[in-house]
């Protein structure tokens, strides 16, 4: 097949079913005013028009939010979601923090682009990542994220790792109280009421706590789901019992009868079990979760704390802890992380997730009804500005319009929280379903006359749901609609629960397998090594790592970016080598073009032209072929793609014409070079150059298979990295490893597959010699794989061993 007719199907199939018929009520350009690279929002997003300005408007803006944190990460890997804009000192694997692993999750799902999410997924199911660094409901989010796409294979995939996570929690479980404990510090919570008590008022005391023992009941119970859908029935069994048994010391040590909370308690010098003496936040997870017992109205009267003044009810609220308690203290201005006043984005989704599972699961109660709970949402709404302008940051002072914890290059647009699961799932009330049913019940108040959702992806179909009182504003008949596909399939006169049976999806995207990848060669998460990138100038403002991090973030602040701002050259460029003898075949350089002097905040702007350069086999650079741009004319803040024949090479240039009359420089905030991945002879060859590196050097060549090979792994730390091993099925399979070992003695190096299974190489001397590989001098490891993208990790342990590539025997 043609490459660049087989990257276009490729990079298709990854948007789904975004050229499918739909409807086109909604003026989408309207909504994408002032956003950089509309396009993707098109393509990603559910439009959503409701009268409510402040929503609406945030609503928008946490999609592109959302964006700027979606983070691709290594070929194979694909694509993480960030906490923060930038490396912080306790990220860990690719930056990531598991803490909000699970609103990323809840976040993602509603993108058209389903590999966002399960690539996601598939990272913190298999990675091998720090999944017990904070408490966490990844198993939960995960089967939500199955709900949501219908894709039944991917989720029966996971299970092995979802249950190798939860099992990580071991060494925190009491069995005597059927509950996990941890501190406050490591339920994301420092300096709250719960530990300002304690002789360590940052990270506090351990305890079981309501919010991390409802994330392990729910983790409990979507596995034992997901074990039912693959006929393990003594799994689902066993994760049903563990669910039970949670849940009942969750209600019987928790739950004070006459406080009516449910309250955190101390582990540790508490014989008589306890609870804390204030109220907070977290004792309203429980019922996002399924917790309290539905049959008994005992536990309703939770939520009058929610709406007390002297409970959590404040103007930005709600507080992270009741008002009346002697440790709240809401009078921060600058300082972070302290979680015993401030309002706490976090908290505030998970507790408008809890408050509509209230109204549907449980029912309207004294104090909650569709009114307040679309109070409590516009106030998040409303909490959610910063100088007239959308935007969200760590905490909020709970009285003043002030983000409390919000510096520059540190915590702007926060990804740790939910807001647009709260609009689609809870006030839209889109209920995914496990079948093949679409499910909508909404939160909408009386006085609402429409509201729409339209390009929803669901199950396959492109659904929009519509509600018009009087059939004026969409030009229908009264009352509510759901159209697939284009094609109106329900309706009925009022505002109502509505359940509509859907059609198979016509295609299968879990059936694609490695072969029919494409992946970013271009990508380097660590910020040194391969693929090396080099400039011709750099402005002192900005880097050239930057360019190929995976983060794309067109803001002026904060920045994310390369430029050439202050060069005295004409033509700057900018270089990717993929490494030593490291030769791809590319026909296309992906420019996220940086301008800002679009936004009035500076002199970099769209270039006069670009012109594509690869190192030909001589060592001279030459023009890439036939060399076209989409667009034709480049747009600022905006993707210039420019496409050029086919060509082998191990470096691309860019060179940038910066537009001289206007006296403005070039920039961009990274550079993609997509193509077909892996790319090898053999279906089942993955080679360890192209592998995720750790303390090893890329080395080229002669008779290693793909130009080059990975040595130097003799570091404690030194590891070499296959990702993204494909395999149609799970089962154990034989794995060829083609290796050097020249010394005479043997070496041995740790495996461990998918961060589950563990074992020990041994690699005897090979005949040839140092960095001389050939078809016949390899070792055969038996290993069991999981369907899907697998990882295995080759870990320095005794002597050393080069690595040329594995092959696994299909």
């Amino acid at each position: 097949m043609n490459l660049k007719l087989f990257i276009y199907i490729a990079l298709a199939t990854l948007i789904g079913l975004a050229s499918s018929q739909n409807t086109n009520f909604v003026d989408k350009d309207s909504k994408l005013v002032g956003f950089a690279e509309p396009q993707w929002f098109k393509d990603n997003i559910p439009f959503v028009e409701v009268p409510d300005t402040e929503i609406e408007q945030v609503y928008y803006y946490r999609f592109s939010s959302h964006k700027r944190h979606l983070r691709y990460a290594v070929p194979g890997v694909g694509y993480t979601v960030t906490e923060f804009v930038h490396k912080v000192g306790y990220s860990q694997k690719f930056d990531t923090i598991n803490a909000a692993a699970g609103h990323h999750i809840y976040e993602s799902r509603w993108l058209r682009n389903t590999r966002y999410a399960e690539d996601y997924i598939n990272f913190w199911a298999r990675e091998g990542a720090a999944n017990q660094q904070y408490s966490e409901w990844i198993a939960n989010a995960a089967y939500s994220n199955f709900l949501m796409t219908g894709n039944k294979d991917f989720i029966l995939s996971q299970q092995e790792g979802l249950v190798n996570n939860f099992n990580g929690w071991n060494d925190r479980y009491e069995p005597e109280l059927d509950m996990y404990f941890l501190s406050p510090h490591d339920d994301a919570m420092e300096h709250s009421a719960s530990s300002e008590q304690t002789d360590d008022p940052y990270h506090g005391g351990l305890g079981y706590r309501p919010s991390f023992n409802s994330e392990m009941y729910a983790n409990a119970i979507v596995i034992s789901k997901i074990a039912r859908l693959n006929n393990d029935n003594s799994t689902a069994e066993e994760f049903e019992v563990r669910a039970a048994a949670i849940r009942k010391g969750i209600l019987d040590y928790l739950w004070d009868d006459e406080r009516t909370f449910f309250y955190h308690m101390f582990r540790e010098n508490n014989t008589n079990n306890e609870l804390l003496d204030t109220r907070e936040e977290i004792g309203l997870f429980p019922w996002r979760f399924g917790v309290p017992d539905p049959t008994d109205p005992k536990y309703a009267r939770a939520w009058e704390h929610l709406f007390d003044p002297q409970g959590f009810n404040s103007t930005y609220g709600p507080t992270t802890c009741e008002q009346r308690s002697p440790w709240f203290d809401g009078n921060q201005t600058s300082m972070c992380c302290f979680w015993n006043g401030n309002s706490w984005p976090y908290s505030t989704g998970h507790v408008i997730n809890a408050l509509a599972a209230q109204l549907r699961d449980y029912g309207t109660t004294n104090v909650v009804n569709v009114n307040t709970f679309l109070e409590v949402l516009h106030k998040y709404a409303e909490t959610q500005f910063k100088d007239g302008k959308p935007y969200v940051a760590e905490c909020h002072s709970p009285y003043r319009k002030l983000w409390v914890c919000d510096s520059k290059n540190g915590s702007e647009h926060y990804a740790h929280s939910t807001y647009v699961d709260n609009v689609l799932g809870d006030l839209l009330g889109i209920v995914p379903q496990p079948d093949n049913f679409f499910v909508i019940i909404p939160l909408i108040p009386s006085t609402w006359s429409y509201f729409i959702v339209e390009d929803l992806l669901y199950h396959g179909h492109n659904i929009t749901v519509l509600y018009d009182a009087d059939g004026s504003r969409y030009n229908t008949t009264p009352g509510i609609k759901v159209f697939l596909n284009g094609e109106l399939v329900g309706a009925k006169p009022t505002l109502d629960r509505m359940q509509i049976s859907l059609p198979r999806p016509e295609g299968d995207e879990s059936s694609k397998n490695a072969i029919q990848k494409v992946e970013n060669y271009a990508a380097n998460v660590n910020g040194f090594g391969y693929p090396m990138v080099d400039a011709s100038f750099t402005s002192i403002h900005a880097s050239v790592w930057q360019a190929v991090d995976g983060r794309i973030i067109y803001d002026h602040i904060p920045s994310n970016r390369w430029t050439s701002f202050d060069s005295l050259n004409e033509v700057d460029w900018f270089s990717v080598d993929f490494g030593p003898g490291r030769v791809k075949t590319v026909d296309q350089v992906k420019i996220y073009v940086y301008s800002d002097v679009a936004t009035n905040e500076g002199d970099v702007d769209c270039p006069a032209s670009v012109t594509i350069e690869v190192l030909s086999p001589s060592g001279n650079w030459t023009q890439a072929e036939n060399q076209t741009s989409t667009p034709a004319v480049c747009v600022p803040n905006d993707i210039l793609t420019i496409h050029f024949t086919p060509v082998q090479t191990q470096k691309v240039r860019i060179l940038f014409h910066r537009n001289v009359q206007e006296n403005w420089w070039a920039g961009m905030t990274e550079v993609e070079i997509w193509a077909p991945w892996p790319q090898v002879e053999e279906e089942g060859t993955y080679e360890a150059e192209d592998g995720y590196l750790i303390n090893a050097v890329i080395t080229a060549g002669e008779t290693a298979s793909g130009g080059s090979y990975v040595g130097q792994i003799e570091a404690d730390d030194a590891s070499v990295e296959f990702t993204g091993v494909w395999v149609d099925e799970e089962m154990e399979y034989e794995v060829q490893v083609y290796y050097s070992n020249g010394v005479q003695q043997e070496a041995t190096m740790n495996v461990t597959i998918n961060n589950v299974n563990t074992q020990v190489a041994s690699f005897p001397p090979t005949i040839n010699g140092w960095g001389q590989f050939d078809q016949n001098t390899f070792v055969t490891l038996r290993i069991p794989l999981l369907r899907g993208n697998n990882v295995i990790i080759f870990k320095h342990a005794d002597n050393l061993v080069e690595l040329d590539k594995i092959k696994v025997m299909i």
